[in-house]
């Protein structure tokens, strides 16, 4: 009896039964294992999708209009953009300066949304530098130390805009330091922490008049708009240098699905520890495997991921999936040390069984 003990924590046997966590799935009922289940389940659901908005993305008339002087005009929503990465990014983020130049008629703040009229961009939630209005307020967002993938929060100068009123917005970023200067009158001036570029990406893509997915929409004109890279100039205006799509997703989530092109570290561990308790009650289930709880996390954060196409200010991302799936490895790790002591223990009590039936 005890040599059978004693056998049955040999080190194979036990590495094939810390794998499948035969013990400790025989001693949680299947009620206990269906409602520890449903609870990890509907705490996804509801950390996810709250409040319930569910919104299908759909396409809409991309409304600018370019005249033949070769000035945009934004009466309704539209957007002019890139799609693809804009060359001179590669020279920003290796330290050249940068100067934007906008010349602008603003018309009518609308009510409900920033006017974005400058961006460097992925969309809903990915952003490196913008120039915004919201109402008379010009805001600039950039991305930097302390701020999130998004410039936010934003720096602000009130007093901007006015409906009818053209301006000259000039922002100068040189190394660490950002100058916005309004008709020749500087009002913003900030120094960050270290030269913010470092941060940038080179994939992102340029927008004028609203972001790529028309979020942000801006009305009036940009007579003028004008990168300046080191000692080359880009008219973004200029016949072929952005694209007018006929047609354009609005509050559309595109979906991010190059691995950690763009990822935000906060996040990512949000993600790993968020379902570290899926990975453990997966691993308590019988017949469960290191493959078995490892299909779940990604079955389930893949369907999380998917559903989030149709939930606005959510962007699916093979990040999240990533990141989920590793914090199901978490928990089933946490159980495979559970079931390691376990053993340990029930080792040691038969050991000092076989020792006082010998004495």
């Amino acid at each position: 009896m005890v040599r059978a003990q004693l056998d049955a924590h040999r080190p194979r046997r036990l590495l094939r039964r810390f794998l499948r966590h035969e013990e400790i799935s025989a001693v949680l009922t299947p009620p206990v294992r269906i409602a520890a289940l449903v609870v990890v389940l509907v705490s996804y659901f509801f950390a996810v999708f709250w409040p319930l908005e569910w919104r299908l993305p759909r396409q809409v008339l991309n409304q600018v209009e370019i005249g033949t002087d070769g000035q945009a005009r934004f009466d309704k929503p539209g957007v002019l953009r890139s799609y693809a990465p804009p060359p001179w990014l590669v020279d920003v983020k290796q330290g050249a300066p940068l100067r934007v130049r906008l010349d602008v008629l603003p018309g009518p703040p609308h009510p409900r949304f920033l006017g974005r009229l400058f961006a460097i961009t992925l969309g809903w939630n990915g952003r490196l530098l913008s120039i915004d209005r919201d109402d008379d307020v010009l805001l600039v967002h950039l991305r930097a130390k302390g701020t999130s993938l998004d410039g936010y929060p934003p720096l602000r100068a009130r007093g901007v805009f006015q409906e009818g009123r053209p301006l000259r917005l000039d922002l100068a970023l040189v190394g660490p330091d950002l100058t916005v200067q309004v008709d020749g009158r500087t009002v913003i001036r900030h120094r960050y922490p270290d030269d913010p570029r470092r941060r940038w990406i080179t994939s992102y893509k340029l927008a004028l008049g609203s972001d790529i997915n028309l979020r942000r929409f801006f009305l009036g004109e940009i007579t003028h708009a004008e990168v300046r890279v080191g000692e080359q100039s880009h008219d973004l205006l200029a016949p072929g240098a952005l694209s007018r799509p006929h047609r354009i997703f609005f509050l559309d989530r595109e979906p991010r699905l190059v691995p950690f092109q763009d990822i935000w570290t906060r996040d990512a561990w949000r993600n790993v520890v968020g379902f570290i308790p899926l990975g453990m009650v997966a691993a308590i289930w019988p017949g469960a495997t290191l493959f078995s709880v490892l299909a779940t996390g990604l079955a389930i954060s893949g369907s999380i991921e998917f559903i989030q196409l149709t939930v606005p200010r959510r962007v699916p991302s093979v990040d999240d999936v990533i990141t989920n799936t590793a914090g199901a490895f978490c928990g089933w790790l946490l159980i495979f040390f559970l079931r390691t002591a376990l053993d340990a223990w029930g080792r040691r009590r038969a050991l000092a069984a076989a020792a006082g039936r010998a004495g």
